[in-house]
């Protein structure tokens, strides 16, 4: 069995937590040794950024999703310059892609973010992207998933000689573990 490589966007590890079985469901993934996957410095710290007070199934979020988050990934990546200057160009793509007619008429509110908003996304993406990573899972449908972004990351990354890498509903993840 070949391993992919895999990088689970930060939302993906509050999503597992709050599955039905979710220990079973961690379980589960750690067990499966065709995937390899990479956490990147920028995922840790927004799950850092986490409220201490906030609580699920009686534990402690911010400490729960650490530990899975650690449980889970095989190599923690840091974001390089190359990355982020390639995320800065996925912005700059971007801008110009949501003036085009096709996306102009996508409710504003769904193409209307900063470079702030879509920073770790692109730094995400961009760092799937130098480091020939397979697949990366998200949850998030309106920035990460969408289809301006995915065209901003083809758009750069064919500039740049780069496999964008394919992108997963977390949904269509998570049913192979569910079962």
């Amino acid at each position: 069995m070949k391993q992919e490589t895999y990088i689970l966007d930060t939302n993906v590890y509050g999503e597992l937590l709050i599955e039905e079985n979710s220990e079973k469901v961690i379980e589960n993934i750690e067990k499966d040794k065709s995937l390899y996957i990479y956490g990147i410095d920028v995922i840790e710290k927004e799950l850092q950024d986490v409220p201490s007070d906030k609580k699920i199934k009686g534990k402690i979020f911010r400490q729960t999703v650490l530990s899975t988050y650690k449980s889970l990934i095989d190599e923690e990546i840091t974001v390089s310059p190359i990355a982020k200057y390639l995320a800065s160009q996925y912005y700059k793509n971007y801008i110009k892609i949501r003036k085009i007619r096709k996306y102009a008429s996508i409710k504003e509110k769904e193409t209307n973010y900063t470079e702030e908003d879509l920073k770790s996304d692109f730094q995400i993406i961009a760092i799937a992207s130098l480091k020939n990573v397979d697949i990366v899972v998200s949850a998030d449908k309106r920035t990460m998933l969408s289809d301006i972004s995915k065209k901003t990351y083809d758009t750069i990354n064919k500039i740049n000689n780069l496999r964008t890498p394919k992108l997963i509903d977390y949904f269509n993840f998570i049913e192979r573990y569910t079962k």
